[in-house]
């Protein structure tokens, strides 16, 4: 009786551990990030930045601008590009708000290294919003850009979260994991039929504006 004993307590006690073993925190929930839903239009506010997503445009290719060293070129998306325009401003303290990811049903997607520029420790020669100092303040709009498959469109959402300015001076930072960020989503809007609208006959030669 008490063998048959025995062995249930070690057989509850086995289970209990992969109970245990199941519902231990992963690393992000355990440390964030700290999130605020949204949708385009409406403004979503963080404790450090808020940001406001006014449109989303669709393009097959993006004119680059010449600069002292290289010549006016347009580049072309593998998939589609999708550029989200938005509105970023501080709170309380400088702040870059690059750490910026569209997600998709597909995964996620970061902004295109396409825009030009000479890779991670200088700016492109298009500026996205993600190499933007912003300050307390003084509102300012741009863009972020990415390159994705046309199918992963619908149901995209964009994903925001702020960075220190003094931690975040190069591109490469950027992507570095942040304990308790803040961190917005929103929801762009793109059902199945905006989808299409965008990834359709996107337009060529679109010109993405500089951050004002």
């Amino acid at each position: 009786m008490r063998r048959i004993a025995s062995i249930a307590l070690a057989a509850a006690l086995a289970c209990a551990a992969v109970a245990l073993q199941s519902t231990r925190w992963s690393y992000t929930r355990a440390y964030g990030p700290f999130v605020r839903n949204g949708r385009i239009g409406q403004t979503v506010t963080e404790p450090r930045f808020t940001i406001r997503v006014d449109r989303v445009d669709g393009a097959r290719t993006i004119d680059v601008p010449p600069t002292q060293y290289t010549k006016a070129q347009q580049i072309t998306a593998t998939g589609v590009f999708v550029v989200v325009l938005a509105t970023i401003e501080a709170r309380r303290s400088p702040v870059y708000a690059g750490q910026a990811r569209l997600h998709t049903r597909y995964g996620d997607y970061f902004p295109t290294d396409k825009l030009g520029g000479g890779g991670g420790l200088s700016q492109p020669v298009v500026t996205p919003l993600s190499y933007v100092r912003f300050e307390p303040g003084l509102p300012r709009r741009g863009a972020y850009v990415f390159d994705v498959p046309p199918a992963a469109v619908a149901g995209a959402r964009l994903y925001v979260s702020d960075h220190d300015a003094e931690d975040a001076p190069f591109g490469f930072y950027r992507d570095d994991p942040r304990r308790f960020a803040a961190e917005a989503h929103v929801d762009l809007g793109l059902d199945t039929a905006e989808a299409a609208r965008l990834t359709s006959r996107p337009p060529s030669g679109y010109s993405v504006p500089e951050p004002s």
